[in-house]
């Protein structure tokens, strides 16, 4: 009784320590030809969970128009690269970014309409 309580304790704290984790792409060479990716869990940083919020928001206001659109954040500034389609979308994908709670500034000079 006293393993099985063990166990349960053990995956209760694993699955709390990996709440505040996100995952990380990570290609592996496998048996045979060919590679895998697989989802590897990472300590989920201010930047990470800011770029995480960014890239939902913007999901979440362009939809499928937020999909030629690259992140990153660092220290809380958001960098927007990549392109859309029209003038507007790139006027919006900024508001969004700018509208984002924690976001400092953003800079998107690399995110050109195409």
């Amino acid at each position: 009784m006293q393993n099985k309580t063990s166990s349960t304790l053990t995956l209760v704290a694993l699955s709390v320590s990996l709440a505040a984790c996100t995952t990380k792409p990570v290609t592996v060479e496998t048996p045979g030809p060919g590679q895998a990716t697989i989802p590897v869990p990472v300590p989920a940083t201010p930047d990470i969970r800011l770029t995480n919020q960014v890239r939902a928001n913007l999901e979440g206001g362009l939809g499928s128009d937020a999909s030629g659109i690259d992140i990153r954040v660092e220290e809380g500034d958001v960098y927007l690269t990549g392109s859309v389609a029209t003038k507007a979308l790139h006027d919006k994908a900024v508001a969004i970014a700018r509208g984002t709670a924690n976001v400092k500034s953003v800079v998107h000079t690399g995110l050109v309409v195409k």
